[in-house]
């Protein structure tokens, strides 16, 4: 039985930096055997159907294909279409966001040891606000995005786990689309 996924590569069509053209990225996964391909956005959101039962060897594939093809360098973080609606549905900041632009899912390579997530939660990082669940850590920067210290490079350093973020707006673009 196949499985649908979403792939969340890190850095992908941010900058100037790691272009990868939508099309031709859709049109290379679907010459490598994968089956709906869809992207979301220009920031290289991938939604796939495929027979492997592993996020892991989905996410080696594609960091794979976008170094051959497009000589882009970068992680990334997969989870299955179940996965993402959980992810909507947990929504563990819901009593605090007012703005689901400034609200923003982490997505972590590994679920971060406990000790290190109590460590992160039992600071203040006021206006900010962080909850972490698993392999997601959601954060709510009211000062915006571009302001914020809960960024993904402190995640990154704190938690010691790869992590790519979007913001709520896109998560529920992607679940659309499964």
């Amino acid at each position: 039985m196949n499985e649908r996924y979403v792939v969340l590569p890190r850095g992908i069509n941010v900058g100037r930096g790691n272009r990868v053209p939508m099309a031709q990225l859709r049109s290379m996964l679907e010459s490598e055997g994968y089956a709906d391909v869809a992207t979301v956005l220009q920031s290289g959101n991938i939604i796939l159907t495929t027979r492997s039962k592993s996020p892991r060897d989905v996410a080696g594939a594609m960091e794979r294909l976008l170094g051959e093809g497009f000589d882009v360098n970068v992680r990334c973080m997969v989870r299955t279409a179940d996965q993402v609606r959980a992810v909507l549905e947990r929504n563990p900041l819901r009593e605090v966001v007012t703005n689901p632009s400034r609200y923003l899912v982490n997505f972590l390579s590994e679920d971060p040891q406990p000790e290190q997530v109590a460590e992160v939660l039992g600071e203040d990082h006021t206006p900010e606000a962080i909850a972490i669940e698993g392999a997601e850590a959601y954060i709510w920067s009211p000062d915006g995005v571009a302001r914020m210290t809960l960024s993904y490079r402190y995640l990154e350093k704190r938690l010691g786990v790869v992590a790519t973020a979007r913001n709520w707006n896109t998560v529920e673009k992607i679940a659309a689309k499964l």
